[in-house]
């Protein structure tokens, strides 16, 4: 590694953290203001200044596409760090699912700001969003058609399947409130809709 190398790594590390900083910041002002919130606002949240935070959004489809995309790259890395390649695809199933729960759980906020707002973005911003979703849905889909092939689960549509797993996940979210009111938790939910989903693909 030469001399010169070494700033540009740290560069990107520090863009990283900003860009998170921003998502974290324009997410928390859209759940209390809405698209009103302005980048100036968003800037003295983050601790960034205005011409940073101008890199990373201009207009309000800037601030939910940036927001998805950290919610996806959270749960694709989850997903690299605990999903072991190699491994039965049902258990393969189940912890991509955990990892993606765990992301809803955590971002739960992002997530209902997602689907409040996300009809409010023009064309493209609209189209973006969904492209995202969709590259999520494609985790599940890819572990499903695996194991239909290998014959461990059973012949099914794989798509639709992947679809009711990832708003199974976004359930959490979106009704939480009754959920917990039958005094589930989230790691009960979780075992719940993983139990339903090993009783539905199991060949």
């Amino acid at each position: 590694m030469t001399s010169g190398d070494t700033p540009k790594h740290n560069g990107d590390q520090d863009l990283e953290r900003m860009r998170d900083q921003v998502a974290e910041a324009a997410a928390r002002l859209y759940e209390k203001k809405g698209r009103s919130a302005s980048v100036d606002e968003i800037a003295v949240a983050a601790g960034i200044s205005t011409p940073v935070t101008y890199q990373f959004v201009k207009k309000p489809s800037d601030i939910m596409l940036l927001i998805m995309e950290r919610l996806q790259t959270k749960f694709h890395l989850g997903v690299q760090e605990a999903v072991v390649e190699g491994a039965p695809a049902l258990d393969r199933l189940l912890e991509a699912m955990a990892q993606f729960f765990k992301v809803v759980d955590s971002d739960a906020a992002k997530v209902v700001l997602v689907y409040r707002d996300s009809l409010t973005l023009d064309h493209e911003g609209r189209k973006r969003i969904m492209q995202l979703e969709r590259d999520g849905v494609e985790v599940f889909k890819n572990i499903l058609d695996e194991g239909v092939a290998s014959g461990e689960f059973r012949t099914m549509d794989c798509d639709l399947a992947a679809y009711n797993i990832v708003m199974a996940g976004h359930g959490w979210a979106l009704k939480s409130w009754h959920y917990k009111r039958r005094g589930l938790s989230f790691e009960s939910y979780l075992a719940r809709q993983q139990d339903l989903v090993a009783a539905m693909v199991r060949a």
